[in-house]
């Protein structure tokens, strides 16, 4: 009879990334972890239509559509986040459309003066640790 292990891990809501969580998946380890409040971009706060998880990320182009049709894209530069300790760090790309300077929506969104600006660190493919 084959012995089944089961983990579960429970994570700080302020203390992980899309990284780690990604690592536990892939590692059949169950993660708990409380979801975070929504950051305030602006002064109404960001209008729950316009969370990062309505924009949708496509792998093909490496670009996110936000929930007016727009396209991110990204320069190709990589950013670099480091972690509290020397293995926690990781590298990112930043992703923004010079559309958002005229959208109608913007108020409801961010309130950038360049507009909205997600990273590739929202989305579960980031893996590109340094």
């Amino acid at each position: 009879m084959d012995l089944i292990e089961i983990y579960t891990a429970l994570v700080d809501k302020d203390h992980h990334n899309g990284r780690e969580i990604t690592q536990c998946k892939d590692h059949n380890v169950t993660t708990i972890v409380a979801q975070p409040a929504q950051g305030k971009s602006n002064k109404n706060g960001t209008q729950s239509d316009y969370f990062v998880s309505n924009f949708v990320y496509n792998n093909n182009t490496d670009t996110y559509t936000c929930p007016q049709g727009k396209t991110l894209k990204t320069t190709g530069s990589w950013h670099k986040k480091t972690g509290r300790s020397e293995n926690s760090g990781y590298k990112f790309k930043k992703y923004r459309t010079s559309y958002c300077k005229e959208c109608p929506m913007k108020d409801l969104c961010t309130s950038r003066t360049g507009g909205r600006e997600l990273s590739e660190a929202n989305h579960e493919n980031q893996k590109n640790k340094y």
